[in-house]
């Protein structure tokens, strides 16, 4: 059994556990090499060899305590149909005009998508991954999905996706129905590659109201961690509802989640007091604290440990690591985190 899943079983691990977000990426040289060595985003994503090389670097170079498969939460827009792009400084840009199409119904299905080829990559990874290392398979949630399918792209402002979801919400309800179970295949086929856990990310969930967090938040993800459980009823479950306030209590307790990653904005009281008596936590180390390092960064680790350690929980960031990170950074959060006693 792996270190993730030891814990999900309720085992007290210390130090405890170590994986981040966005571990591989371009803080990294060795991670650049090969994203120029296979040409594009996508590439990187959709071949096996390459994905499997960069997933393991962080634990190669760090020693952390899971690798998180290397994709991206919009290759399931891309398996709709609608047209993805990556744009270096842009980011992710995507055509829009499926919205409006009534083929949507007819297309969602992993089996013979491009996502096999994540799959791939995920049994690649796990017979290369020492065996008591967690390999985590991943999917972005419905509602997170869907603000980048309307915007067609990357947005601080959501007032245009919510307008839309409002405006044509028996399409949006059809939409998102889709992505639940297009989300729970995709999640099973990972653990079926060998994912031993899987975490859904919900990055934009803290952009809505109670009301609408209940309808495009809780209700989608419930039923895709539902699905997943019925067929891998062991295997655990992160979900990260980004931003989400004081709603973190609800989704922790009605979604059926066994892992429940928490922001660096969130009270660490409140985790402490509320989150930690529902689920195993993960968290919240400031990723602009890992970027800027120092006594800073040891000081908000010391903290988050000695808020944390009276029941199991994994150390983590509260969103991905900056791409201006300095690696040693990382390397010293672990080597803090393992001198503790």
């Amino acid at each position: 059994m792996t270190v993730l899943c030891k814990l999900a079983n309720g085992k007290k691990i210390w130090p405890p556990p170590i994986w981040l977000m966005r571990q591989a990426g371009r803080y990294l040289p060795e991670y650049n090499v090969v994203r120029n060595k296979a040409g594009s985003f996508l590439d990187l994503c959709y071949k096996p060899e390459y994905a499997s090389e960069v997933t393991l670097q962080p634990i190669e170079r760090f020693d952390l305590d899971a690798a998180i498969i290397f994709a991206d939460i919009l290759l399931i827009a891309q398996n709709v149909g609608i047209k993805l792009r990556f744009l270096e400084e842009i980011g992710p840009v995507l055509e829009k005009s499926l919205l409006d199409s009534p083929r949507l119904g007819k297309v969602a299905q992993v089996e013979g998508s491009k996502l096999m080829n994540i799959g791939d990559a995920i049994n690649l990874t796990r017979a290369r991954l020492s065996k008591e290392k967690s390999l985590i398979g991943f999917c972005g949630a419905p509602w997170t999905v869907m603000t980048y399918m309307i915007n067609g792209g990357s947005k601080k402002d959501f007032s245009q996706a919510i307008k839309w979801m409002d405006d044509n919400s028996s399409l949006a309800s059809d939409m998102i129905d889709i992505l639940v179970e297009l989300s729970a295949s995709y999640l099973i086929l990972q653990i079926s590659a060998g994912a031993d856990v899987v975490k859904i990310f919900d990055s934009w969930a803290g952009v809505l109201s109670k009301e609408k967090f209940d309808d495009w938040v809780i209700k989608p993800t419930s039923e895709i961690i539902s699905k997943v459980k019925q067929v891998y009823p062991d295997t655990p479950v992160i979900a990260f509802p980004k931003g989400a306030h004081k709603l973190y209590e609800k989704y922790a307790c009605e979604t059926g989640l066994n892992i429940i990653a928490v922001d660096s904005e969130l009270d660490r009281d409140f985790v402490k007091d509320i989150l930690q008596k529902k689920a195993i936590v993960q968290g919240n180390v400031s990723p602009n604290l890992l970027l800027k390092g120092g006594a800073e960064l040891k000081q908000d680790i010391e903290i988050n440990i000695n808020k944390f350690r009276g029941k199991p929980f994994i150390v983590g960031l509260g969103h991905g690591i900056l791409k201006e990170t300095p690696p040693q950074h990382v390397q010293d959060l672990v080597n803090f985190v393992r001198s503790f006693s």
